[in-house]
């Protein structure tokens, strides 16, 4: 094996003679930043490293090994200016040099003045207190020749965010110290199976495998995996002894490691100890494991092999106590947010009961985050386990479900929890069916059955609603997502109202918690209020999140579409494409994946249409469209981007396409469906059909941006038919327009009709007006009689004229009458050329 010997040379310390050579770690600590700060317990091979390190490195390297008389930031000066200076003459801590002056100023003198490359190593730095840290790492930032590294076995004050602002900062982390496979293989002559083997049974902790390596092959009937787990073994027990560990606090070790990880009260809990604290540093210090902060929160993760060797002595020791101990590790896992860890240890008591409950505690950190380790857990439950808790079989089914070769079996059990909530006799409580009703409404909704998963979210919301709050109370934390979930439900189910109730209640719910989860909801009401034209209420939910500390890939996520789209709408609506745009453009790492694709696409064309882009706008829908497949060809599909297409083809002149995609594509019986006939009726010349149509209706515009559409065309119509009629309602839609802060439903009229409209529009005042209509102008297109249209239409048909009039029940020269009329107004000379004419100008109806 690599060796080398450092027993030559006094400056280092002296270690052993069958050192493993470590030339990862080498290439790390020769990169040259100022200061490398190198993070592991005792044992962990920091010094052995740097030894080995110090005699390949060529410039000098000074080492101090930092001792508690060395901790504050004199003596520290002190004891490195004496080192630099290589005099063993000790004049006592915190001395100064009369020639070049008191401590930190010398050291730097010393340092500026000799411009060889110096790299000063502290060992054992952990002792050192704050001033003689940021002392230190100031004097040491100064000249670019020299470099700092520092060895710790705990947190210190190199670790504070301070130090990153005074120098920059390298670390060489527990795991960068472990020996990985390679070096394990190469270390101890084995295999590479083998080699990951070991590495597994001792964390490639470098003493544990250092000691592999002295004991030489494994003897008869041993293998090199057993010598290393008792190597292990034999290591920590003398950590233990060495430690000092009194037997109380022993004991509460040997209790916290009925899980992997600890926070401060959950330990506490644990060994009944409220000075455990102080333990856990100990054991830091000698490999038992360490401290680490996430999000905030201080945890203790217990090195796997001492987990081993302490719940060994739990199961010896203290069985009776292993139940109480795993709920209280249960709880105080979903109280820091890793429900992962509560469930694992729920299934280590074989119980699904309290699997289900900490499913529920933390259902969205479990799909969101733990998919894989939830299949790798729960996936070889035999059916009739989990026929036993519907809701583990929901969240099973739903992980498989992301799996394309698991599919099947996560069908089979989304059905079988569907089938146990929706039975008559079952004994789920209220809170477990709604969780799965919630999921099956999503499951259906994402599959492309909106219906169906707003009747689902509807039952799951009555639900909800009958439910008295102290059923589903400890479980509060989820319920903001579930509800936001549902309303997405409702909302694609046609169930709009409900939907922005249930947003609203979503995000209050999370506001009374004070926490992140109203983000969802939030940005659903921003996208919705400004998709619907209430852009008041749009402008306030955008401003929340703009003022909020959200991570950013929210934002930019699946949780954030609807912010874009807010925040797309209203650029539109202040004819600021530019932002428009750079908004979308966050939809395109979701554009094959997103549920709200269909959303995505509508505001990416809207803002091609008042781009003056309808070609290019038409051309990246369909481009979506296809992109999506044959969920782009559903029912509720081409529903959804039927307003979309035919504003395209309007804005593009081609009214009988608009036409087409409206007869084929839009709702019946809805009231926007009604308005895009009234809008191609008013550019087909026929404005009295068209006001007619919105005013003798039994349907009710259901959006702001509805309303005030059909306002502006029943504008344009009256004006045509008699401008003094069309005052009342050019009023209305001046109201409408400056209440809702809305320009783009005046926009959507030809460019003629915009014009009268503005006109009258103008001297009211009110709301900013646009510049331009996103329609083009109309004017020249032939006008036909409403019989010379049918007479047109008839021609289609290829029949002789003998036959057209007999059908028209009409005489053949009437006919002919009629013919000379639609020849003159399209300037055709015959049949075919008056048939183009009609296609060209969009009057043959599709």
């Amino acid at each position: 094996m690599p060796t080398f010997g450092a027993q030559g040379d006094t400056r280092f310390p002296r270690v052993s003679a069958h050192v493993i050579g470590r030339p990862r770690l080498n290439a790390v600590l020769d990169a040259g930043a100022p200061l490398t700060l190198l993070r592991g317990a005792a044992g962990s091979g920091k010094t052995t490293a740097l030894v080995g390190w110090a005699f390949t490195c060529s410039a000098r390297v000074v080492w101090l090994t930092v001792t508690p008389a060395l901790a504050t930031s004199p003596a520290l000066a002190s004891a490195l200016l004496r080192v630099l200076r290589g005099t063993d003459t000790d004049t006592g801590a915190g001395s100064t040099d009369p020639a070049t002056g008191d401590g930190w100023p010398a050291v730097g003198h010393y340092l500026c003045d000799h411009e060889e490359p110096v790299v000063i190593v502290l060992d054992d730095a952990a002792a050192l207190d704050r001033d003689a840290v940021f002392d230190l790492c100031r004097t040491v930032a100064v000249p670019s020749h020299v470099r700092l590294i520092v060895a710790t076995n705990r947190p210190s004050p190199f670790d504070s965010d301070g130090v990153g602002l005074v120098i920059d900062t390298a670390l060489i982390s527990p795991e960068d110290l472990a020996f990985d496979t390679d070096e394990i293989r190469r270390a101890l002559d084995v295999d590479e199976d083998t080699a990951v083997a070991v590495r597994a049974a001792t964390e490639g902790f470098a003493a544990v495998v250092r000691a592999v390596a002295l004991r030489g092959r494994a003897p008869d009937g041993t293998t090199i995996v057993e010598v290393a787990t008792a190597a292990v073994d034999d290591y920590l027990r003398s950590r233990m002894e060495e430690g000092r560990f009194g037997a109380g606090v022993l004991e509460g070790l040997i209790r916290i490691s009925i899980t992997d990880t600890v926070d401060l009260p959950l330990a506490q809990a644990l060994s009944s100890d409220p000075d455990i604290g102080t333990a856990l540093d100990e054991a830091e210090a000698f490999g038992f494991g360490r401290w680490s902060t996430d999000s905030g929160r201080r945890t203790f993760t217990i090195a796997a092999p001492a987990r081993t060797l302490l719940r060994h002595d739990l199961l010896r020791r203290f069985p009776a106590e292993i139940r109480v101990l795993r709920r209280l590790a249960i709880e105080g896992a979903l109280r820091r947010g890793a429900p992962f860890e509560g469930l694992r240890l729920a299934m280590e008591e074989d119980d699904l009961h309290l699997a289900a409950h900490v499913i529920m505690s933390g259902w969205s950190h479990l799909l969101d985050h733990d998919g894989r380790r939830v299949v790798a857990l729960l996936g070889d439950l035999p059916l009739a386990r989990l026929k036993q808790e519907p809701l583990v079989a929901m969240l099973l089914g739903i992980c498989l479900n992301a799996n394309r070769l698991r599919r099947v079996r996560g069908l089979q059990l989304l059905r079988m929890a569907i089938s146990a909530a929706n039975a008559r006799r079952n004994t789920l409580s209220p809170t477990e069916r709604l969780f799965i009703w919630t999921a099956e409404s999503a499951a259906l909704r994402v599959i492309g059955m909106p219906d169906r998963a707003g009747q689902v979210a509807a039952r799951a919301l009555a639900l909800f609603t009958e439910t008295p709050e102290s059923q589903w109370e400890q479980y509060a934390m989820e319920m903001p997502l579930l509800c936001t979930h549902l309303g997405i439900s409702l909302y694609y189910g046609g169930r709009r109202e409900q939907a922005v109730r249930l947003f609203d209640e979503a995000a209050a719910l999370a506001a009374s918690q004070g926490s992140g989860k109203a983000f969802h909801a939030v940005s659903l009401l921003g996208g919705i209020h400004a998709l619907n034209g209430d852009l008041p209420e749009a402008r306030h939910y955008v401003e929340i999140i703009r003022d909020g500390s959200w991570d950013p890939a929210q934002l930019d996520g699946y949780r954030g579409t609807f912010y874009r789209v807010a925040e797309a709408m209203l650029a539109v609506e202040d004819g600021d494409l530019a932002a428009a745009k750079h908004h979308a453009r966050a939809f395109l790492p979701h554009r094959a994946t997103s549920e709200h694709w269909t959303t995505m696409a509508t505001v990416e064309a809207w803002i091609a249409l008042h781009e003056g882009d309808a070609a290019g706008g038409l051309e990246r829908l369909e481009s979506f469209a296809r992109l999506r497949g044959r969920e782009a060809g559903s029912p509720p599909a081409r529903q959804a981007l039927s307003r979309p297409r035919i504003l395209l083809h309007l804005a593009l002149g081609d009214i009988r396409a608009a036409r087409g995609i409206k007869q084929r594509d839009a709702g019946a019986d809805r009231f926007g469906t009604l308005l895009e006939r009234a809008r191609v009726a008013l550019i087909d010349g026929r404005a009295p059909e068209a006001a007619r149509l919105l005013s003798h209706t039994r349907l009710e515009p259901t959006t702001s941006r509805e309303r005030a559409e059909a306002a502006a065309v029943q504008s344009a119509a009256l004006h045509r038919v008699s401008p003094a009629a069309a005052q009342a309602v050019t009023e209305a839609l001046n109201a409408q327009l400056a209440d809702r802060g809305l320009r783009t439903p005046l926009a959507l009229l030809s460019a003629e009709d915009f014009a009268a409209v503005r006109a009258d529009l103008a001297p009211i005042g009110g709301a900013p007006l646009p510049d331009r209509s996103a329609l083009p102008s109309f004017a020249a297109r032939p006008r036909l009689s409403s019989r010379e249209q049918v007479v047109l239409h008839a021609l289609t048909t290829g029949a002789p004229l003998p036959e057209i009039a007999a059908e028209l029940q009409v005489s053949p020269n009437t006919l002919k009458t009629q013919l000379r009329s639609i020849y003159r107004k399209l300037d055709a000379a015959n049949r075919t050329e008056a048939l183009e004419q009609a296609a060209r100008h969009g009057l043959l109806r599709g």
